[in-house]
């Protein structure tokens, strides 16, 4: 389904764990940042929480992630990331994202594809009507 989505903004606060050798925050760590904005962005803009998902038997897998590093985030800095759904599939949904550092220079860029799973048979599942219709909200809240 081709349709221009809604991006929305989560803030996370970089931590001292989530730090290297290097003195930045670590690569894999930015795939954390992203589901985390996901999952708020779910529940807040969507207003369809993972626990709703969960109370109805389904759970969202992550079959992919692709991410380009632009820059670092380093201590101190706060991740925007923003997020939007590029498409809207069959069994899944394709999301995009752009992080910047508190600076609001561009760190990272990337998108995740996700199938829509039923926990039972951890098999994927068609999206349902009320997934398309709640992640078609077209307002601006970011």
């Amino acid at each position: 389904m081709s349709l221009d989505y809604s991006e929305y903004l989560s803030l996370v606060q970089v931590r001292p764990d989530d730090i290297d050798l290097f003195g930045h925050v670590h690569s894999a760590k930015y795939l954390d940042y992203f589901l985390a904005a996901r999952f708020e962005q779910m529940q807040k803009n969507y207003l369809c929480g993972m626990d709703e998902f969960l109370s109805r038997g389904f759970g969202w897998f992550l079959q992919d992630f692709d991410i380009s590093f632009k820059r670092q985030l380093k201590m101190g800095d706060v991740a925007q990331v923003y997020t939007r759904i590029i498409s809207l599939e069959k069994t899944g949904s394709i999301v995009g994202f752009r992080m910047t550092n508190t600076a609001n220079k561009l760190v990272a860029e990337g998108k995740g594809k996700f199938a829509l799973v039923d926990i039972n048979s951890a098999r994927a599942v068609s999206v349902p009507d009320w997934v398309v219709e709640r992640y078609s909200v077209k307002e601006q809240n970011t």
